[in-house]
């Protein structure tokens, strides 16, 4: 395999990735579309948002937001928002009213 071979392969794979990550974020903007609405509202766009949502961060263990939401812990993804005030986790009647 040359490098020309190997850049090809590496722009298929991260094309696919980017599919992927955006296909997520339609997902979560399905199922917790008040999560994916402050996200989007809190981050500037719809990429910055499913990337965040993709990254493996501190404050989740190295866990990803998607991993963490898996493990049924949506409140710790509320808490880790970009914008939201550090250790101020949103409450429920907080979150709602941001539906709106």
């Amino acid at each position: 395999m040359n490098f020309s071979e190997v850049a090809r392969e590496i722009a298929r794979i991260n094309s696919q990735r980017d599919q992927i990550v955006l296909d997520a974020f339609s997902t979560l903007e399905c199922r917790h579309a008040t999560l994916a609405q402050t996200l989007l509202d809190n981050v500037g766009n719809r990429q910055r948002a499913a990337y965040w949502m993709c990254t493996h961060q501190k404050a989740f263990e190295g866990r990803t937001a998607y991993e963490v939401l898996a493990d049924g812990d949506e409140d710790q993804v509320w808490e880790r928002i970009p914008g939201n005030p550090e250790g101020e986790p949103m409450n429920r009647l907080e979150r709602s009213r941001m539906a709106y």
